[in-house]
């Protein structure tokens, strides 16, 4: 009587219907396999020939285009609104970036001058002691 219990997890729930559904002794599953390399065997086909290649080139072509077109809308009209557009965010992060190295190398000159400061006066001290 060993009967097996339900997951209550749903994500194993799922895993197990789609197990079941690809699995190639069951009545889906052999039916997915007949489906797969057939499929298969034609996107293989469409991989190969240029006329599609050609076709599926000029519709994401197309694609970007229309992509393109609609982000810069978007941006006219949110500067329309005075609004900032992800582009302004990322030119300010830019431009703060700069100016955050350029402090660094400011503050990293500074720390070297002052270690040479140190040093100068320190020899100025030794030598106007040796002096005396």
């Amino acid at each position: 009587m060993s009967q097996e219990t339900a997951p209550r997890n749903l994500t194993a729930r799922i895993l197990r219907l789609v197990g079941y559904l690809t699995d190639p002794k069951s009545g889906p599953g052999k039916w997915w396999m007949r489906f797969e390399g057939a499929s298969t065997g034609v996107m293989t086909r469409l991989a190969t020939s240029p006329r599609y290649l050609k076709f599926a080139g000029r519709g994401l072509q197309k694609m970007f285009h229309l992509h393109r077109n609609v982000v810069d809308l978007t941006e006219e009209v949110l500067h329309f609104w005075r609004v900032p557009t992800l582009g302004d965010f990322n030119e300010v992060r830019a431009q703060l970036r700069r100016a955050e190295d350029r402090l660094e190398i400011t503050t990293t000159q500074l720390e070297l001058a002052l270690q040479l400061l140190e040093k100068l006066q320190a020899e100025l001290a030794r030598s106007v002691r040796g002096a005396a």
